[in-house]
C-alpha cells in the first residue's frame, strides 16, 4: 500500500485542485504565504514529500526512487478524489513533478516547474554528481543540520538570498530542524546523479507547461530556455531580481504568474 502523505490543504474541495511540492529540506508549510491568494479559486494542497516535515513514519531502510514516488504522488491525488489537478514543484519537488506528469499524463491537467531541472545526461557527470552527493549525505551525519544549513545555503546557487538576511536566517533556522538521517537519504538517493535524465522524453508532455526561472540564476534560465523548446505547449516565465528561489525572492511575480497559468488551464 503507498504511504498517505500527511498534507495541509487550503480552499474548498469543489475547487480545481493544485499539488504544490517543495524542495529538499522544506515542507509542505512553506508555500503556506503563497497560497493565500490562490485558495479563492483553487483547492490546495501541500503535501510533505517523504523525510521532511511530518512525512517521517516510513522505514528509512526503505529505497527511495523517483519512479516510485512518482507512483505514490499519483495515488495520493486519486485518494483526495481529485479532478482537473495542476501540478506545481520547487527544486527537487519540480523533478519529481515532471516525473509524475510523464509516467502519469491523465492524472494531471496542468503543471508548473519552477528551477527544475530535467537531468544530467552526461555519465561521468552523473557520477560525479552522485559522489558529491554522497559526501554531503556523509557531512549531514557527522556534523549535523545547522552545519549543514550553514554550508548549503554558501553555495552559489543560493546566493541572492544573501539580499534578504532575514528571510535567510528564517529559512535555515527552518531547515536545521530536519531530521538528519532522513536529509542524508533525500540528497544521496534521489540525487541528480541517480535521478533518470528527463529531456528526451520533454516531448511526450502534453498539458500546458509554465515553466518559471529567477533571472539572476543563469544557469536555470539556460535550463529553462532549452526545456522549453522542446515541450509543445508551453509558456516561459523568468522572474527579474530572483535567484533560485524566486517563490521566496519575489513571491507576488511568482504568484500573479501562476494565477494566470491556472485561470488559462483549470479554471
Amino acid at each position: 500500500m503507498p504511504h498517505l502523505w500527511p498534507y495541509q490543504a487550503i480552499g474548498q474541495p469543489h475547487q480545481p485542485a493544485i499539488i504544490c511540492l517543495h524542495g529538499f529540506m522544506g515542507n509542505g508549510a512553506d508555500w503556506l504565504p503563497l497560497v493565500k491568494p490562490w485558495a479563492d479559486r483553487f483547492y490546495c494542497l501541500l503535501p510533505d514529500l517523504p523525510g521532511h516535515g511530518r512525512h517521517l513514519s516510513r522505514s528509512l531502510a526503505e529505497p527511495l526512487t523517483f519512479d516510485r514516488l512518482a507512483d505514490e504522488l499519483a495515488k495520493f491525488g486519486e485518494s483526495l478524489n481529485l479532478a482537473q489537478v495542476g501540478l506545481l514543484g520547487y527544486s527537487l519537488g519540480g523533478r519529481l513533478a515532471l516525473y509524475t506528469a510523464l509516467k502519469h499524463p491523465a492524472k494531471f491537467a496542468s503543471l508548473i516547474l519552477e528551477s527544475a531541472n530535467p537531468g544530467l545526461t552526461d555519465e561521468s557527470e552523473r557520477e560525479e554528481r552522485a559522489a558529491v552527493d554522497a559526501r554531503r549525505a556523509e557531512q549531514i551525519l557527522a556534523g549535523g543540520m545547522a552545519a549543514f544549513v550553514e554550508a548549503w545555503y554558501g553555495l552559489p546557487l543560493f546566493h541572492t538570498l544573501q539580499r534578504y538576511p532575514h528571510l535567510l536566517n528564517t529559512i535555515k533556522s527552518k531547515r536545521s530542524a530536519n531530521e538528519p538521517r532522513w536529509a542524508a537519504k533525500i540528497i544521496s538517493e534521489l540525487s541528480p546523479g541517480r535521478q533518470p535524465s528527463l529531456w528526451s522524453r520533454l516531448g511526450e508532455l502534453s498539458l500546458p507547461v509554465l515553466l518559471i526561472a529567477g533571472e539572476l540564476d543563469p544557469p536555470y534560465v539556460t535550463v529553462t530556455n532549452r526545456m522549453a523548446q522542446q515541450i509543445s505547449r508551453v509558456a516561459v516565465k523568468i522572474i527579474p531580481e530572483a535567484g533560485h528561489n524566486t517563490h521566496l525572492e519575489q513571491p507576488e511575480q511568482f504568484g500573479q504568474a501562476c494565477l494566470q497559468h491556472w485561470r488559462e488551464t483549470l479554471a
